[in-house]
């Protein structure tokens, strides 16, 4: 929720892009430049090797690969939906300027841990 809540104050700069159902939004092995908070719709999240998962709104993708050059996913639009492009080196200074959005994202990225692991089990 502190995500939406940045967003909504304009703390969180962004391209807002309305995308068709079967948009991919970013594929494995693609460079990691943005993070895509989905503010409406929903997608299909698939890692490399792993198993797809349906998100709904709420949900940043592209996360689990913030500190890296490429994206281990594919994300795909399972409906029309609404999507904030953000720049990754864009979020990556405000984690250096913001405490609580640090603490939120890494309790976001574990979730995203807990639920890959779930799914190897």
């Amino acid at each position: 929720m502190l995500f939406r809540k940045m967003i909504e104050e304009g703390q969180v700069k962004g391209n807002l892009k309305r995308v068709t159902p079967d948009t991919c939004l970013f594929k494995s092995g693609n460079p990691n430049k943005e993070l895509y908070y989905l503010i409406k719709g929903s997608a299909q999240v698939t890692p490399e090797g792993g198993a797809p998962r349906k998100v709904q709104a709420g949900t940043l993708l592209g996360l689990p690969d913030l500190m890296q050059d490429n994206y281990s996913q594919t994300v795909i639009a399972t409906e029309a939906a609404e999507v904030l492009c953000i720049s990754k080196d864009e979020l990556q200074l405000m984690l250096q300027e913001d405490a609580a959005l640090r603490l939120y994202l890494i309790q976001q990225m574990s979730r995203h841990v807990m639920l890959t692991s779930a799914s190897y089990e």
